[in-house]
């Protein structure tokens, strides 16, 4: 399916689109779209995956936490979470 797209460009979008190769111009930028929607998708699955790893990462100092053998692996591993929703504050 083909779509006509309508679109109102910055001064500089504008040159880079006018740079372009008549009669190529559609097909990038259908490129363009599908590698950005690409981009986007692995960008959330690895925010995903971050997300998990600090999930894990908290459950360890839970667990770790009341042994005073394990105190700097702890902190060391609190500090990797600094700024996340899973730090713990002490």
């Amino acid at each position: 399916m083909k779509q006509l797209i309508s679109a109102t460009l910055s001064q500089e979008a504008a040159e880079i689109y006018n740079s372009w190769p008549k009669q190529k111009k559609s097909a990038k930028i259908s490129d363009i779209i599908c590698e950005g929607d690409s981009y986007l998708k692995r960008v959330l699955d690895l925010q995903e995956g971050i997300n998990e790893r600090n999930k894990l990462i908290s459950r360890v100092i839970w667990e770790l936490s009341d042994n005073p053998i394990h105190k700097s692996l702890c902190t060391d591993l609190n500090d990797i979470l600094a700024g996340s929703l899973h730090q713990s504050f002490d």
